[in-house]
């Protein structure tokens, strides 16, 4: 498989990648060489933010990625998710390197 399969193949499994107009996705395995712009990042990779309008309150970001995208997230990229996916993908991770030990 060249780079561009596995590229594809990845940001692909994201339920969200037909609407998505994020420049930075953490699926992306060119995410280094991409230009960062903080307005551009994915769901996944913003920290919790909170917005009262009009007396309601709205929260985006800082909701954890799905485990079943978090397996497909390069190690490389696991310092642009935000916190919460971090200690999920961390969790993941170490229970798929114990199960391999037995």
């Amino acid at each position: 498989m060249n780079n561009n399969e596995s590229y594809n193949n990845n940001i692909e499994k994201c339920p969200h990648y037909n609407s998505c107009n994020q420049n930075l996705c953490p699926l992306d395995v060119y995410l280094e060489s991409r230009s960062k712009k903080s307005g551009d990042k994915c769901r996944w990779m913003r920290p919790p933010k909170q917005k009262i309008i009009m007396g309601r309150v709205f929260l985006s970001g800082g909701k954890v990625m799905p485990n079943g995208l978090l397996k497909y997230v390069p190690e490389s990229n696991l310092k642009w998710l935000n916190e919460s996916s971090q200690r999920e993908w961390r969790k993941i991770n170490n229970k798929q390197q114990n199960e391999s030990y037995f």
